[in-house]
């Protein structure tokens, strides 16, 4: 008899991909190319595990065995859209995916527009029974640059155009803010505020104040756009913001979370604007140690706004004349002090330089950059994560919330990581067991290599032996930062999980009060669709890098051995950010 239980199919990419069900605990099976169902990745199916026919013919080893999962009822839509091929023959059409091996061809309706065989994208709508798509996009040269990153959003199923109703109740938010409200909440007009952002950056959620005490120490200020008051439980809004999750950055467009109207305009933290803001007073010691703070309702006006690069210009002249400096200066001793003590108390420092593809006019990649963060990037870095620790405590004695969490490695991966430092002649832990292991454990192999060649392998290598930060509605730390309590409060505009925190630490704010259940469900979420984002996000620089590479075919390139296997070694190229291939027949008789 057979085995039934739930799960979601994908694809396990490969020289063969292959269709797979995964349950909720992790457990995984391979699944029947053809099971007489239209079911596309991302579904929620039930299924059935036997042992295949072909199993029967063939011999297992001692403890092998196969088995295969039968889908037998597809019970809810994970995928929006579908990329294929448009094909017809006579009185019919259909789409052949890009991967026709494990995706079915899907009907759609016969149109005298599409050419034959060009790319298209089709929706396939969110219910099971439905067995034809519409076609919503066509790309007659679907080789051109800006078509590629068209086609990734539709094939990694993100978010596009905003509903109708969504942006009509976006459009009915008020341009100035109500006089009743300004008069409710604390006037921080006249703070001197700073913002600093990437110099092409969309929104602006975030701005920092700092009034120093003539004795040391003194009161900062992390001012966040509140988004919650425009964004209110159970509007449009909210949850066209909630099925997103996240803003999406791709390499030559941005598909934000919230409409523009209020991601760009009435959340973003502009200079000279009125703006509502959720603000977090730290006081601080002399030493960087915190020893008082509050959450405020504010008023703001921004009184500059930097780019990262113009800021560490200011930063490092000490004797600058140009407006704020004398600030920005004071800021950056703060933060330095806040970095050490941080460090200090085992948090994890990890170097790794930002790869950036520019792109020409034509979308097309025309030089690729890496950019290692300096101490203006550590300035506005060091000032959130004080902000969120406080905003993650908060929720702690609240009682419920949902946390950044993220939890020490597995065995099985510290174990690889070793084997990996062995070569290098390096020790990670001196317990037997992985609960031995403390962050400054990690951190002081990342200190062993800094400034050395392997540094960024090592980084990456220590990086991977590490679980994924999530979001969950229990809170069990953060390992990477050696808090105890830590809760994203810093990006309401991004992260639809900010949001949710802005309205649980809202002052006697009926509208913050969720059931655990909620909670888990859109920790879960939001989670799932940071993953998605932050996986298409990198896909899509990849495509960009593999085009220019393609271009400078010949072209010498200088990179370090990142991976070693039987079949050949992984090459990271400097400059780059790009892993490449070198077969073992193609070293020749250098082993």
């Amino acid at each position: 008899m057979r085995e039934s239980f739930i799960g979601t199919l994908f694809v396990r990419r490969g020289r063969r991909p292959r269709l797979v069900v995964k349950d909720e605990k992790g457990f995984e099976v391979d699944a029947a190319p053809r099971s007489g169902l239209l079911a596309f990745p991302g579904d929620r199916v039930r299924v059935e595990v036997g042992t295949p026919a072909w199993a029967h013919r063939r011999r297992h080893g001692p403890g092998r065995r196969a088995l295969e999962a039968v889908i037998v009822a597809v019970l809810e839509r994970g995928t929006q859209s579908l990329l294929g091929r448009y094909h017809a023959s006579h009185k019919r059409a259909w789409v052949t995916p890009k991967d026709p091996g494990v995706v079915p061809a899907l009907d759609v309706a016969l149109r005298a527009d599409v050419p034959e065989g060009a790319m298209v994208a089709v929706d396939i709508g969110p219910h099971p029974g439905v067995v034809t798509g519409e076609i919503v996009h066509v790309w007659p040269d679907a080789d051109a640059p800006r078509a590629v990153i068209e086609q990734l959003v539709y094939e990694r199923d993100l978010p596009r155009e905003f509903p109708a109703p969504v942006l009509e109740e976006a459009a009915r938010c008020p341009d100035d803010i109500p006089s009743e409200e300004r008069a409710r909440r604390l006037d921080l007009r006249d703070l001197e505020v700073v913002v600093i952002d990437p110099a092409d950056a969309r929104d602006h959620d975030d701005a920092v104040s700092w009034e120093p005490r003539r004795e040391g120490g003194g009161r900062l200020g992390v001012h966040i756009a509140d988004v919650s008051w425009y964004v209110r439980p159970g509007s449009l809004l909210d949850a066209e913001a909630r099925a997103r999750g996240v803003s999406v950055y791709l390499t030559d467009r941005v598909l934000p979370m919230l409409p523009p109207r209020l991601s760009a305009d009435l959340c973003s933290l502009l200079k000279g604007k009125d703006r509502l803001a959720r603000t977090i007073f730290l006081e601080l010691g002399a030493d960087g140690a915190v020893e008082g703070g509050e959450m405020r309702e504010t008023v703001i006006r921004p009184t500059v706004s930097l780019s990262y690069e113009d800021a560490w210009t200011a930063m490092q002249d000490a004797g600058s004349r140009l407006p704020h400096a004398q600030t920005l200066h004071a800021m950056d001793a703060l933060a330095r002090t806040l970095r050490r003590r941080r460090f200090e108390g085992g948090s994890l420092d990890f170097q790794f330089p930002e790869t950036k593809v520019i792109l020409d006019a034509a979308g097309e990649p025309e030089r690729i950059e890496q950019r290692m963060g300096d101490p203006s990037h550590w300035l506005i870095e060091e000032f959130m994560i004080a902000a969120n620790a406080f905003a993650g405590a908060y929720l702690t004695r609240a009682g419920a919330g949902i946390w950044r969490i993220h939890e020490p490695p597995s065995m099985d991966d510290v174990a690889e990581l070793e084997e990996f430092l062995k070569g290098l002649g390096v020790k990670l832990r001196h317990g037997p067991k992985s609960r031995d292991l403390r962050p400054a454990d990690f951190q002081a192999v990342l200190e062993r290599f800094k400034g050395t060649r392997e540094e960024f392998v090592v980084h990456k290598k220590v990086l991977q032996a590490l679980k994924l930060a999530v979001y969950s509605e229990t809170n069990v730390g953060h390992f990477g930062l050696a808090l105890e309590h830590y809760a994203h409060f810093t990006s309401p505009i991004r992260r639809y999980a900010d949001l949710i925190v802005h309205r649980l630490t809202r002052p006697g704010g009926a509208e913050g009060r969720y059931a655990i259940r909620q909670l888990a469900e859109m920790a879960a979420q939001t989670s799932r669709l940071e993953r998605r984002a932050q996986e298409a996000e990198w896909a899509c620089d990849k495509k960009m890098i593999l085009r220019y590479m393609a271009k400078r075919l010949g072209a010498e390139f200088e990179g370090t051995v990142s991976r070693l296997e039987r079949f050949g070694a992984f090459v990271t190229l400097d400059g780059v950010g790009a892993d490449g291939l070198i077969r073992m027949e193609e070293l020749g008789n250098d082993r």
